[in-house]
C-alpha cells in the first residue's frame, strides 16, 4: 500500500504527537515524585534541619547558634510526626471496629485488604526514606548548587553527607 504525502503528514504528526505526550508524562511523573519527596523528607530530623538551612542559608558565625534551635525543632517535629501516625493508625482501627458488624465478608475482606495496602506503603516508604538518608541525601535532594548550604563548597557538608544541624 503506498500513502500519499497527506498521509504521511498525518502519520508523522500523530508519532510526534504520541512522543510528546509519553514524554510529558514521564517528565511530570518525575517532577511530582521530587516535590512528593522533599514533603516527606521535611517529617525527618535531617530532613527538616537540611531544608531550613537551605532556606536560610546562614552565615558560618549564624550556624553555631543555629543548630542547636533547628536540631531541638526536628526532633519536635518529628515526634509530632510519629504521635500523628499513631492517632491515624488508631483511628482507621477503630473505623474498620466500628463498620465491620455492618459490613458483608466482602466488604470486610476488602477493608482489611485496603489496610494491609496502606501498611505496606507506608513500609515501603519508610524503607526507600532510610535508604536515602544512609546513603547521605534525603528524598529527592541532590547535593544542592555550589557554595549553597547543601552545596559542595560548604565547608560544613561533608563530601555526599547529610547536612549537620546538630
Amino acid at each position: 500500500m503506498k500513502m500519499n504525502s497527506k498521509q504521511k503528514y498525518i502519520l508523522s504528526l500523530l508519532a510526534v504527537l504520541i512522543i510528546g505526550m509519553i514524554l510529558g508524562i514521564l517528565i511530570t511523573g518525575r517532577i511530582v515524585n521530587r516535590r512528593v519527596d522533599r514533603l516527606q523528607e521535611y517529617f525527618t530530623e535531617q530532613g527538616f534541619g537540611r531544608q531550613f538551612m537551605m532556606v536560610l542559608d546562614p552565615t558560618p558565625e549564624q550556624m553555631d547558634k543555629i543548630r542547636p534551635i533547628l536540631r531541638n525543632y526536628a526532633l519536635k517535629n518529628h515526634e509530632n510526626m510519629i504521635q500523628y501516625r499513631k492517632g491515624q493508625a488508631e483511628l482507621m482501627i477503630n473505623l474498620q471496629k466500628d463498620l465491620k458488624p455492618y459490613l458483608t465478608p466482602d466488604q470486610i475482606s476488602r477493608l482489611e485488604d485496603l489496610r494491609n495496602r496502606w501498611d505496606r506503603r507506608f513500609w515501603w516508604q519508610r524503607q526507600r526514606q532510610m535508604m536515602r538518608m544512609r546513603h547521605g541525601r534525603g528524598p529527592g535532594m541532590g547535593p544542592g548548587g555550589p557554595g549553597g548550604p547543601g552545596g559542595p563548597d560548604n565547608p560544613d557538608r561533608g563530601p555526599g553527607g547529610p547536612m549537620p544541624i546538630e
